[in-house]
């Protein structure tokens, strides 16, 4: 399959990789969180047209070792060679080749008048979906998110459109407000002084400080699932509470992004602050000072 790249997100670990060359090689084509329309396809590709818009799933996985059979696809030791922009050519580019393409796992055509920046948050909302999943059962309970980037605001999202209540510690005002647009309260470090009134924190600051702060502000039991990225040390002690680390997601997940997407339940994107033609690449990827107020970049390879 031959896609025409609409846009594509900037995401923390691209950011890590272009500074730090995490999780790449040198020469490769990052990019991973796109919105494309169909230039081409192979003859013996059915369910798609030309100039059909998708969301690309970009985590590709062996299909044959124990995580694949088990379903848990995002535990594979393949997928860093497989993947989009972390082994295979990444959407940072006006075009991308998709090989062995199954139509319904790693692209699914979306309606037409989906937003191309509402449906590149598919793959962080995935990520988002797994993590509050593992929050456990419980439609009615009172959810604390630490952080309000653009995985908080994908993990925020994903609760609400799941049945939670949320509320969020955030220390940049515009991301507060940003968290506020999306349904959730937001607050100011310090600001919550309630004591045993979450049932469960997903972090999603990746700032072990964070997390230990708001301690007091859970029930006892109150699993904490750290989502985040961190090269620093998991927080510890965290007294009673179960602690639980997610990464990326299974093929569910990212179909049932998808679907809140195309349905209109999750629309994230006005939160798509900054917006960069394919030249102006090192810009997006540059790691932005705080008074940049970004709360998530794109590359838009045509602009």
């Amino acid at each position: 399959m031959l896609l025409d790249v609409e846009a594509c997100g900037v995401c923390g670990s691209d950011l890590a990789s272009y500074a730090h060359g995490h999780y790449i090689e040198p020469g490769q084509v990052m990019g991973h969180e796109l919105s494309a329309t169909v230039a081409a396809l192979g003859d013996s590709l059915e369910g798609l047209r030309v100039g059909e818009r998708v969301a690309v799933r970009p985590m590709r996985s062996c299909g044959t070792c124990d995580y694949c059979a088990e379903g848990d696809t995002h535990l594979c030791g393949a997928t860093a060679g497989r993947s989009l922009g972390y082994g295979a050519q990444g959407a940072f580019a006006r075009q991308l080749l998709v090989p062995d393409v199954v139509v319904g796992r790693d692209l699914l055509p979306v309606p037409d008048h989906v937003d191309p920046f509402d449906l590149l948050w598919a793959e962080p909302l995935a990520v988002a979906l797994h993590a509050v999943r593992l929050v456990g059962p419980g439609a009615n309970r009172r959810l604390l998110v630490t952080g309000a980037g653009a995985v908080g605001l994908a993990v925020t999202s994903a609760a609400i459109a799941l049945g939670l209540e949320v509320e969020v510690v955030e220390p940049l005002a515009e991301r507060r407000a940003a968290a506020r647009d999306v349904g959730a309260s937001a607050w100011a470090p310090g600001e919550l002084t309630e004591t045993a009134a979450f049932d469960a924190l997903v972090d999603a600051s990746g700032v072990p400080a964070a997390v230990t702060a708001v301690l007091s502000l859970l029930s006892p039991t109150a699993p904490v699932v750290l989502v985040g990225l961190n090269d620093a040390a998991v927080p510890w002690p965290v007294g009673g509470h179960r602690v639980i680390g997610s990464f990326a997601y299974v093929d569910s997940d990212f179909a049932d992004a998808v679907d809140l997407i195309a349905r209109g339940r999750v629309a994230l994107g006005a939160m798509v602050t900054h917006r960069y033609p394919l030249g102006d690449a090192d810009r997006a990827l540059g790691v932005p000072p705080p008074d940049d107020h970004v709360v998530k970049a794109a590359i838009v390879p045509r602009a």
